[in-house]
């Protein structure tokens, strides 16, 4: 028996004697943080280690690879890939101690998808347990159950090849009656009626009219494979290739559609493994089509008395529901062993931003009536014909024209979340712009500053400036002044510390918008 090699890790930097041993699946592996560098150990020539489908370059360190987690955080798979086998590993990278806690970021994670999971849905490396009910779609939902269940279907049908459900069909032919073993109804009310039927009397008469060779139509009852059960099987097998295909183009168009981003994990480098599972998934599905009892159906079709056959049979049940999976849509009810992929984490902060101030404006303005569309990513509220917004990442083109339109008067700006408030009266329109931003430390909380006053100096909606605008942060403490009240009041820019652990109030500025 084979020993499965050794793969052994440490951060860039550590001496060899540092390295720790990296754990196969089902074991998870942590010490991982998102952003940090990390060496892997090559256990010998001809070993290749992919992480996420993406391969890893070598290092500058002669005998390692380098991986950097970069802006995620969950478990992530890696597959270590030699020319007879290949094992996996999962890797548990954390985010940044530096801008939020792990505990504080899963229940960060665990909001969002409450409320909706396809807030929580992305693409990349880092996956997070699902359910398997609801009706949320998405392209790379779809691929990993694809990747999952179809080669497990693929495998059960041995059983249903091995022994394929057979079915009687009774067809009607003309035969020599002397070959006769069976007659129906229907035969004995023919032949009653034919020359044949002097046979019953006898005589002399009877040699005569039958002085030829007689045929009867009679019953022929035979086997066929042509049953409702592998009608069904091949209806499924056939969804299956159908829906490799198209997932192929839509992710072929996803990859050739993405723009490369500093802050994500491109897709190009992971899409040649996944499109060439899809490709041999779909040539092992096509040379199934062509066996028998599939290629001995003479429709796909699928039906009552199919599933039924299907429920009753063990290896039947089996193959239909690993193909079912492969199907089926959905990411929640409680946790299998199913993955899905994540947004990255500032991502992650930025829709939960969205979520917690819009539960903050609720709680300081009971009043108003306020609802959340988790969809449009917009909060709604409501206090008779007064109207209030709060909405995720509204663009502000450069310098658009019309009264209520929303500009910039540089380039084109699209802010994380614009609360604007219209009056009862439908004129007086004020917005209040904030920046999400996943950092904690003064010296990055200070740099990014710089786009809290460039909205406030840039964006317009009809001729109307912004009252204020606010940098919304995962830890306070690092610019106090930026977070006074007073100083927000007087300059219109500010810091506001949002998050599970901060007890945030809401700044005067932004409560005054309600005065209406």
């Amino acid at each position: 028996m084979t020993s499965l090699p050794q793969l052994r890790w440490r951060r860039d930097g550590e001496p060899s004697v540092t390295s720790c041993e990296l754990r196969p699946m089902p074991e998870s592996n942590a010490g991982f943080v998102e952003a940090g560098r990390y060496l892997f150990e090559k256990p010998g020539p001809g070993w290749l280690l992919r992480i996420d489908d993406e391969p890893i370059p070598d290092a500058v360190e002669p005998g390692c690879w380098l991986w950097s987690p970069r802006f995620f955080a969950g478990e992530v798979l890696a597959e270590l890939v030699g020319k007879q086998h290949s094992v996996l590993f999962s890797i548990d990278v954390a985010p940044d101690p530096g801008k939020i806690g792990r505990d504080i970021f899963a229940r960060m994670v665990h909001e969002l998808w409450d409320v909706d999971p396809a807030l929580v849905i992305g693409q990349e490396p880092a996956t997070r347990h699902i359910g398997d009910l609801g009706p949320n779609e998405n392209p790379w939902l779809a691929f990993a159950r694809y990747r999952r269940y179809v080669p497990e279907f693929l495998q059960a049908t041995a059983a249903i090849r091995a022994r394929p459900r057979r079915s009687l069909r009774v067809q009607r032919i003309w035969t020599p009656l002397h070959q006769v073993r069976r007659v129906d109804r229907r035969t004995a009310t023919a032949l009653s009626s034919s020359p044949a039927a002097a046979l019953l009397v006898g005589g002399s008469e009877a040699r005569g009219v039958l002085s030829g060779e007689q045929r009867l139509d009679v019953p022929l009852v035979e086997e066929t494979l042509d049953s409702a059960a592998n009608r069904a099987m091949l209806a499924l097998a056939l969804a299956l290739l159908r829906r490799g295909r198209a997932l192929h183009d839509q992710l072929q168009m996803l990859v050739q559609r993405e723009v490369e981003s500093e802050t994500e994990t491109p897709l190009a480098s992971r899409w040649p493994v996944r499109s060439q599972v899809l490709v041999e998934l779909a040539s092992a599905l096509k040379l199934l089509l062509r066996l028998s009892p599939f290629a001995d159906a003479q429709r796909p079709e699928i039906t009552a008395a199919g599933l039924t056959a299907v429920a009753a049979d063990p290896a039947y049940s089996r193959a239909w529901n690993r193909g079912w999976r492969a199907l089926r849509r959905g990411v929640e009810s409680p946790p299998t062993a199913e993955r899905l992929w994540m947004s990255p984490s500032w991502q992650i902060y930025e829709r939960w931003c969205l979520l917690r101030l819009g539960r903050l404006l609720t709680r300081a303005t009971p009043d108003w009536h306020w609802r959340l569309d988790a969809t449009a990513l917009r909060w709604t509220g409501a206090w008779g014909t007064a109207r209030c917004f709060l909405e995720y990442q509204r663009t502000f083109r450069s310098m658009a024209e019309g009264p209520t339109a929303r500009r910039s008067i540089s380039r084109q700006r699209e802010p994380d979340l614009l609360l604007s408030v219209m009056g009862s009266d439908g004129s007086d329109l004020r917005f209040v712009v904030f920046d999400a931003k996943y950092r904690a430390s003064r010296a990055n909380v200070l740099d990014a500053m710089a786009s809290a006053h460039i909205y406030h100096d840039s964006l317009r909606i009809g001729l109307r400036r912004p009252e204020a605008a606010f940098l919304l942060v995962p830890s306070g403490g690092g610019t106090p002044w930026l977070e006074d009240a007073i100083f927000q009041a007087e300059h219109g820019v500010g810091v506001l510390p949002l998050s599970l652990d901060v007890d945030t109030a809401l700044p005067a500025v932004v409560l005054d918008q309600f005065r209406v």
